[in-house]
């Protein structure tokens, strides 16, 4: 049974968002954009929600308006899940027959078998308290009547949650309370004989290391003191144990230990975050395979926390082996490069709340699908967190526009503004990934036939969007023209050589002299990225002007991140 929709209305920062899901689904996107709590609301309604008493939920998962809303006046949370067959007949026999004895199973008129459940929670002025309830629904939304038996549990055991989140203390995880390691000390298979004998020897241990140790005498000699002030038992007063003397108390010491580059071994929770992460990871997957029930659902909460990137893509292959359908939320370029792009869902906040996006079937066609695997996902990933692409065409402007955004101090990095070179994937490929991705867009370009080429296709994808907000163009047919108009002509002049000038049939200030001087050069192959460098020291020095296109270009991708 896979989770195929879930509708979120009032729930913390998300007012209303609903989210398909395949197999294994990605979230992406930045801090605060929803992913956790998409995770939180599987894990209320499939795992923490038991009854229609009590509340499930906290106070301030009530989805506040502004600053001046308290939980009890905001709006109610509904959850809706959405179970749905991919074809008729792949739920297991087992689950139709334990939803039908429910009642709560619907069946499509292509016999495809469906359960959808709704958890809402408010608060009920009348009593003065919050409240929660939940319902099943038929195919039409309506809520179904005559259940049997506790449908909702029925359905939480057939699509057990679990769920790990990013937080993983190996210490706490591998504790004798901890939730996926306790059942494996539990699941002694020691008989009553086989235990007292263990015990027995247990004892006769102890007795030998403790009487090893002489100084243990005077130290039970002074406890025993404490008889004398407060009653204790009237057998044997104190009991030094070095070892332990029950078996119960021997599991619960139980511990994980790994190698070492020496070849030592050390408790797991005395090794890198790395690896006790990873430790964590490996421990959630072995509970799952002694463990699980139904057909799980699996959430995992930034998988790569503390792995090296190397690790990271090794980690993927581990968690296409975990059972059931997988819900991932991740913030590791390095792991996108290993995930379908169909598997993505890209979150990102707005003024008008949480948005969601993802690349339909369909979107690229065979070409430029490997563009993208290749240019973005599997060697860019990182670029997909963006909050707005610059999308220039040549490795000078890809120098030139970071460069002086510092001088602006523009941040672009903290803005989630990237800049992009779009010539070996294809102008195409990357607007039509932002579109349907939800990334806001402008294209820097110059004013050569090239340029007028690019420009077309990006005029293309406008969608109706206000050309001036998107399309910056050089008046000059390239970039370092564009920089000598900026005044800072000597820069190139610089290189020169002394056959090159008579060459040059105009006298400086002709409307083509830089032209000819930026040919020029060109001929000779000097290194384009050393020139703008050179460029930007003359800016900070105060000579020239910041070139105007590239200045525009840079505000208003400040201005495309801030708003979408």
């Amino acid at each position: 049974m896979k989770l195929t929709t879930l509708s979120i209305e009032n729930f913390r920062g998300i007012k209303g968002l609903t989210i398909d899901f395949d197999d294994i689904t990605v979230l992406i996107g930045e801090n605060n954009s929803g992913k956790t709590a998409i995770l939180d609301a599987l894990r209320i309604a499939l795992r923490d929600l038991r009854s229609k008493r009590g509340l499930a939920f906290d106070q301030l998962d009530f989805h506040l308006k502004d600053a001046t809303t308290d939980p009890s006046m905001a709006d109610p949370i509904k959850l809706t899940l959405t179970f749905v067959e991919s074809q008729s007949n792949t739920w297991s026999r087992e689950a139709i027959t334990a939803l039908n004895r429910s009642k709560v199973l619907q069946v499509h008129k292509d016999g495809r078998k469906q359960v959808s459940l709704v958890v809402t929670a408010g608060y009920n002025s009348v009593a003065k308290d919050f409240e929660q309830d939940w319902q099943f629904l038929d195919l039409d939304g309506n809520a179904l009547a005559g259940l049997a038996g506790n449908p909702l549990m029925t359905l939480q055991e057939q699509v057990a949650y679990s769920y790990l989140s990013a937080l993983r203390d190996a210490a706490r995880h591998f504790d004798a309370k901890g939730q996926y390691w306790r059942p494996f000390l539990k699941s002694s298979t020691l008989t009553s004989e086989q235990k007292s004998d263990i015990e027995e020897l247990l004892e006769k241990v102890n007795g030998t290391i403790v009487a090893a140790h002489t100084s243990f005498a005077i130290v039970r000699d002074k406890l025993k003191l404490l008889h004398d002030v407060v009653p204790l038992s009237s057998g044997d007063v104190v009991s030094i144990d070095a070892v332990p003397a029950r078996i119960f108390d021997m599991l619960a010491k139980t511990q994980i230990s790994l190698g070492t580059s020496t070849g030592s071994k050390l408790p797991v929770d005395r090794h890198g975050e790395g690896t006790q992460s990873l430790a964590v990871l490996m421990l959630f997957s072995a509970f799952l395979a002694a463990w699980g029930k139904g057909s799980p659902i699996i959430a995992l909460e930034e998988p790569e926390a503390h792995l090296h990137p190397s690790a990271v893509r090794a980690l993927w292959k581990l968690i296409e082996e975990l059972p059931g359908q997988k819900i991932i939320s991740t913030h590791s370029g390095d792991l996108l490069s290993e995930i379908p792009i169909a598997s993505l869902r890209r979150l990102h906040r707005t003024g008008a709340g949480v948005k969601l996006h993802r690349i339909p079937p369909g979107t690229f066609d065979a070409k430029q699908t490997r563009q993208f695997d290749f240019h973005v996902r599997a060697t860019r990933g990182g670029l997909l967190f963006s909050r707005c692409w610059i999308l220039v065409e040549g490795e000078s402007e890809l120098v030139a526009i970071p460069e002086l955004a510092r001088h602006l101090n523009i941040d672009l990095d903290r803005n989630g503004i990237s800049c992009i070179q779009h010539r070996h994937a294809g102008i195409s490929t990357f607007l039509t990934a932002a579109n349907v991705l939800g990334i806001p867009w402008c294209v820097v370009s110059d004013n050569d036939s090239q340029g007028q080429a690019i420009l077309a296709i990006a005029r293309s994808h406008l969608a109706g969007a206000a050309e001036a907000a998107h399309l910056f163009v050089m008046q000059e047919d390239d970039l370092e023209q564009h920089l000598c108009t900026a005044g800072f002509g000597a820069v190139f002049e610089t290189y020169l050589t002394a056959p090159m000038r008579a060459k040059l049939t105009v006298p400086a200030g002709d409307p083509s002299y830089w032209k000819q001087v930026t040919k020029a050069i060109n001929v000779r192959g000097h290194s384009k990225p050393e020139a703008i460098l050179r460029v930007m020291d003359e800016l900070r020095k105060g000579v020239g002007t910041a070139p105007p296109v590239l200045v525009a270009g840079i505000k208003q991708a400040l201005v495309l991140s801030e708003a979408g």
